[in-house]
């Protein structure tokens, strides 16, 4: 009697549940921290992203629960227990029994034989589900990262200006930033304003502090402008 042949399931392969969440949970992240790097991508090539990028730091927190929402799918495809395994097992169970002499396969059989001949054991198979989790963490330290990109961005592409005893100090107010990220460009733009020399940003509080030299007014007009070309706005107290 003829028996059906199935083809046999991948027992290593990454399933397709496991590949859209590690790809979700990337595109999701970039998308979380898009308010921050896309007004810096815009501004390079000459453009004002300021009121795109708001519209996207609304739902930035949207964005962060997807993210770790496709990250957990990602964990449980990848840390599950294999039904195709289970299956193999089964079958491998099946093919030992006392009806049945094949519980060792010819390849095996013969890999162990060629092996036994040359003095040398076969080599190793590459391991899909090692792979898969390897790929799995590499994809969490992305996503963290750009979850992460206004902070360390703030921190490492904004130089700390030194401030000295013989310079006028002003502060005000500056609009329309949404995230950490955004002292960045902020800052960059003050600078440019003709007499200054110093500038620290604070975004918790929307404040700046501009050093000019001491015989010297603070160009407010320039530094309005220089914000306002960048989709920010600032307000100066009146003396």
């Amino acid at each position: 009697m003829e028996t059906e042949t199935r083809p046999a399931l991948p027992v290593n392969s990454a399933p397709r549940g496991e590949r859209i969440a590690k790809i979700g949970t990337i595109l999701s992240a970039i998308l979380a921290s898009s308010c921050c790097w896309l007004p810096l991508v815009l501004l390079a090539v000459g453009i004002s992203g300021a009121g795109i990028a708001s519209t996207l730091a609304e739902y930035r927190w949207i964005f962060m629960i997807v993210t770790f929402g496709f990250l957990g799918m990602a964990f449980y495809f990848t840390y599950r227990p294999r039904r195709a395994a289970v299956g193999a097992t089964a079958q491998a169970a099946d093919c030992c029994s006392p009806q049945a002499d094949c519980c060792a396969p010819q390849s095996s059989v013969a890999a162990a034989a060629a092996g036994s001949a040359t003095g040398t054991a076969p080599p190793p198979r590459v391991n899909m589900m090692t792979v898969n989790k390897v790929m799995l963490w590499v994809v969490t330290f992305l996503a963290i990262a750009f979850l992460f990109f206004p902070k360390y961005l703030t921190s490492m592409f904004m130089p700390g200006d030194e401030f000295t005893a013989d310079m006028t100090l002003t502060e005000f107010k500056v609009k329309g930033m949404w995230c950490d990220g955004c002292a960045t460009p902020v800052a960059k733009a003050i600078r440019e304003a003709p007499g200054v020399l110093a500038v620290k940003i604070d975004y918790p509080t929307e404040l700046a502090m501009v050093g000019t030299a001491p015989d010297q007014l603070v160009p407010r007009e320039e530094i309005l402008n220089a914000l306002k070309a960048i989709g920010f706005s600032g307000e100066f107290e009146e003396p």
